[in-house]
């Protein structure tokens, strides 16, 4: 049970016990998380994927066209979300709304073929992401050309004036047509184009600066454009009709925000939340609704239970968001700087409803970047370990029945299986606003997902037991969260040292994988300067997460130094691991016939270890502010044009440690540490290309003072 005091005996005497009376059959020891095995039980028995399901219904049970009278009052989203927390007991259930410049709503769309035969392609009010968002207001008729992917060559020589586009690559080719007089642009793109062909993206369309005349976008299925390209090339002349009313509307940021009040023994608190809102046109049942449905039924299920005295009392303050992603986020947290301040957490649910197998999906928690190390990862990933373990039928438990450890489907569900991932951070949701912020956060979400973003993310892809499960999941995290005090915050401290542990070895594994792929000696010389760059990053990002664990003591500067010995026991596992990464390099150096001496710094290492990179504009978690060529689209990005790049995977953590006062050298060991090697040349390369941007510096470190003689 959660306890009040931290007397480390009595505390594992009293798991102990708990372990041994209230373990079902068919369990192990191993079948262990940071709850005990009867509240995990309790939480189990009470998560109702059914409940879930039902808000998702409730929230988006068909994509609609949504009444420009919700921009006067409130969202139909926002009081569903605002009325079922009610119903529950949440406390200070509120919507606030935030100014944010205007939004684009259309009441008519409809997108004929009138030659050679008059037919209805599509109605916004059948399909309501045909109409490219952005399209303006009018009637426009034109005969359709094909320009195939729409590159510049696909448009050259080309009579465009008074046409209209297909294109099989997206919007992006009207930009350039239009200054040839082009009037409108049919696409028919798709994520996956032969796995679905009858679904549409999410589109956005914007009118050429300076247009004169009405000009139109749509996105069509990939079954229906090929069919029209097919109708081209037998020289059919087709001729097209988009007719729209659309307006501008007084746009807003709605956030829906409910609480689980603490029991006034700390001012801290937690978040727990989802995106409610990805822009107004876009309404997707699993992107997401399915995570503020989820996070609904987590918090009842909480409720239920803290009242049946299964669950103890939350000391921290419980914040349910429910937002605009991103801006939202960012929006209530600028509003509310006592929140920000407060909140030591946060578990962020974006994509979660839907069937795994359905979808060639996994379950996902992704962790915070190694540049924000944090107890926060191991809660979510010992809850997520905890039930896949019981709900998958374990051969060695035959004997009690061909059947999972513990039934954790629902009536209406499936009985697939449980498949989970635990994976390095990615962006692109509300965890990233929370880090910003200073705030660690773990999103999950279930990806693949065949529907993404598309006319397809409709209720009936979901599944009632992955709701139930991740339900589980999402209960139990918030509990340790919310409740532990320093008994729980030592035994999250130990979950982080013991996980950690087993990230250290999987890093020694990694850099002996480079020693056994060396080919000659002089690689094998590089292998093993990587080798040893792998764990002492790791090392160091240990030290960090069992130090976050701290938050979690009622007196979180003195438990900084209780926990502080370990970083001792860190570095001498550290230390054994890299004996052994040596261990290897001397094995293989002996194959080579080469000597195993230790890696001297080249030249241009010293060189990079001498220079500071410092941002220009100030920095934040989000690394370097952006100066006008910089930031994360500009050189270096990643993404932008013209210039040097990393890899797309390092680009984020790339760009947050350009804020970090670290020398050129240092973040090209971070990088390799926590991914795997990158040349310096490219990191130079793409740290020169953000100086000659204006974003960054590079200044020479300061000559070391000498030492003053005593007289």
């Amino acid at each position: 049970m959660m306890t009040r005091t931290f007397k480390a005996s009595v505390w594992c005497a009293s798991i102990v016990a708990v372990a041994m009376v209230c373990r079902p059959t068919a369990q192990e020891k191993e079948d262990r998380t940071l709850l005990s095995t009867a509240q995990m039980m309790a939480i189990i028995n009470e998560a109702s994927g059914e409940r879930a399901m039902h808000h998702v219904e409730e929230l988006v049970p068909y994509q609609r066209v949504r009444p420009a009278s919700e921009y006067q009052g409130h969202f139909r989203e926002s009081d569903v979300m605002a009325g079922f927390a009610k119903d529950y007991g949440f406390s200070n259930v509120a919507i606030e709304t935030f100014p944010s410049g205007q939004s684009w709503q259309p009441s008519v769309g409809e997108l004929w073929m009138t030659t050679p035969v008059s037919r209805k392609l599509y109605d916004i009010h059948d399909v309501a992401l045909a109409l490219g968002e952005g399209t303006p207001a009018g009637d426009v008729t034109g005969e359709l050309v094909d320009v195939g992917a729409g590159r510049a060559q696909d448009l050259e020589g080309r009579d465009l004036a008074g046409k209209v586009l297909l294109s099989s690559s997206g919007g992006g080719a009207f930009t350039a047509a239009a200054t040839r007089g082009a009037i409108g642009i049919i696409s028919y793109s798709s994520l996956r184009v032969n796995d679905y062909p009858d679904e549409i993206p999410e589109t956005r369309f914007q009118a050429p600066a300076g247009a004169t005349s009405p000009t139109f976008g749509w996105a069509v299925s990939p079954k229906v454009g090929r069919g029209l390209a097919l109708m081209l090339s037998r020289g059919q002349k087709i001729t097209i009709r988009s007719i729209v009313k659309s307006e501008m509307l007084p746009g807003k940021l709605e956030v829906v925000h409910a609480e689980i009040p603490g029991d006034g023994s700390t001012t801290q608190e937690v978040a727990i939340g989802g995106h409610l809102y990805e822009a107004y046109i876009k309404q997707g049942a699993n992107d997401d609704n399915s995570g503020c449905a989820l996070t609904l039924e987590i918090g009842r299920a909480y409720l239920k239970l803290v009242k049946e005295g299964k669950l103890p009392k939350p000391r921290r303050t419980i914040n349910f968001q429910w937002v605009p992603e991103i801006s939202g986020t960012n929006a209530w947290l600028a509003a509310h700087p006592d929140k920000q301040k407060n909140i030591i957490g946060d578990l962020n649910f974006d994509m979660e409803g839907i069937r795994l197998t359905a979808s060639r999906s996994y379950w996902i928690m992704q962790r915070t970047p190694d540049t924000f190390p944090s107890y926060i990862n191991d809660i979510g990933q010992s809850m997520m370990e905890y039930v896949s373990e019981l709900a998958r039928e374990r051969v060695r438990y035959r004997a009690n029945g061909y059947a999972p450890s513990v039934d954790i489907t629902s009536p209406n569900g499936s009985n697939d299986a449980f498949y989970i991932k635990i994976d390095k951070h990615y962006g692109a949701s509300d965890h990233v606003t929370y880090m910003q912020h200073g705030i660690p956060a773990v999103m999950f979400i279930t990806w693949p997902d065949m529907w993404y973003h598309s006319s397809g993310d409709t209720p009936d892809k979901e599944d009632a037991t992955q709701y139930r499960r991740a339900a589980v999941v999402g209960v139990g995290s918030l509990t340790v969260m919310a409740t532990a005090e320093d008994a729980d915050g030592a035994r999250v401290a130990a979950e982080n040292l013991g996980r950690g542990t087993e990230r250290m070895g999987d890093s020694e594994r990694k850099g002996v994988a480079y020693l056994a792929d060396a080919a000659d000696g002089a690689s094998l010389a590089a292998a093993y300067k990587e080798a040893k760059v792998a764990l002492q990053h790791q090392a160091i990002v240990e030290k960090g997460v069992v130090k976050s664990s701290a938050v979690l003591f009622a007196h979180p500067d003195e438990a900084v130094k209780t926990l502080a010995p370990l970083d001792a026991l860190i570095d001498k596992r550290a230390a054994a691991l890299s004996e052994e990464a040596r261990a290897v390099y001397g094995l293989k150096a002996a194959q080579f016939k080469v000597p195993a001496t230790e890696p001297a710094m080249t030249p241009e290492e010293k060189d990079a270890s001498n220079l500071i990179v410092e941002c220009v504009n100030g920095s934040s978690f989000s690394g370097c502010n952006q100066a006008p060529g910089g930031g994360r689209g500009g050189p270096g990005g990643g993404r932008g044009q013209g210039g040097p790049a990393l890899p797309q995977h390092m680009t984020a953590e790339f760009t947050i440690l350009l804020g970090q006062h670290k020398t050129a050298l240092e973040i090209r060991d971070f990088l390799s540490g926590e991914f795997e090697p990158v040349p310096l040349a490219d990191v130079m390369a793409v740290l020169r290309a953000r100086e000659q941007a204006g974003a960054i510096k590079l200044t020479p470190k300061p000559a070391p003072s000498a030492p003053v003689k005593k007289r």
